[in-house]
């Protein structure tokens, strides 16, 4: 009986015994540095593409960037033109009415119409005429062509305008041409006999210079 016993036994662990697996030989060291270079292939590749892809995007955004500037300087002034357009028909009808009219007094009513459109489109468009009559002198606004000496008003102050300056939007595009008054300082003069005399200068004898104002 034993015997028989442990002959079942042994045909059962014969037939609970675990197949036999292939064992995977390992990689060389050859196999895993060309699955390297095929790696770092196929990255360079994808790169490239996707450099070329972003260069030729980037080219095309610059060409409509250019396209666009260019558009937009060609009609930057559209609608300040069609603004003007009025003004110009107005001006143009008031000349010829100016050829047939004999009443003076029409002519400059006229003028004066196309005068205060003009007027209106400009102040609508940022432009604005500088002070400068009677206001103190500002370098940032006004350029001085001449000095006078007074002590009749403070120094500074802007006592003729030759020309009028703009601003547009809040910068200026053209200075005011002032003459500005400076205090006025005693005149030393010789007599007769070389002697160096102090002499106050009267109103009267109001002094221009030529020196602007720094």
């Amino acid at each position: 009986m034993k015997t028989s016993q442990n002959n079942n036994i042994d045909e059962t662990a014969e037939k609970t015994e675990m197949p036999d697996v292939e064992e995977q030989e390992p990689e060389s060291t050859e196999e895993k540095l060309q699955k390297e270079i095929d790696n770092l292939k196929k990255q360079l590749i994808d790169e490239k593409d996707s450099y070329l892809r972003l260069n030729a995007e980037f080219d095309n955004a610059r060409k409509r960037a250019v396209k666009d500037h260019e558009e937009f300087i060609k009609y930057a002034s559209e609608k300040l033109i069609q603004e003007f357009i009025d003004v110009f028909e107005s001006l143009e009808r008031g000349i010829e009415n100016a050829k047939k009219a004999d009443n003076k007094d029409k002519l400059i009513e006229g003028m004066e119409l196309v005068y205060k459109k003009f007027k209106a489109v400009l102040e609508k468009n940022g432009l604005v005429p500088i002070k400068a009559l009677g206001e103190k002198f500002d370098h940032n606004k006004h350029e001085a062509m001449m000095q006078t000496l007074t002590d009749e008003c403070k120094e500074d102050t802007i006592l003729e305008e030759f020309a009028k300056g703009y601003m547009l939007n809040g910068k200026v595009i053209r200075y005011s041409k002032v003459r500005v008054a400076k205090f006025e300082t005693p005149i030393i003069s010789k007599n007769l006999n070389g002697v160096s005399n102090l002499k106050e200068s009267g109103n009267e004898s109001e002094i221009e210079t030529e020196n602007e104002v720094k």
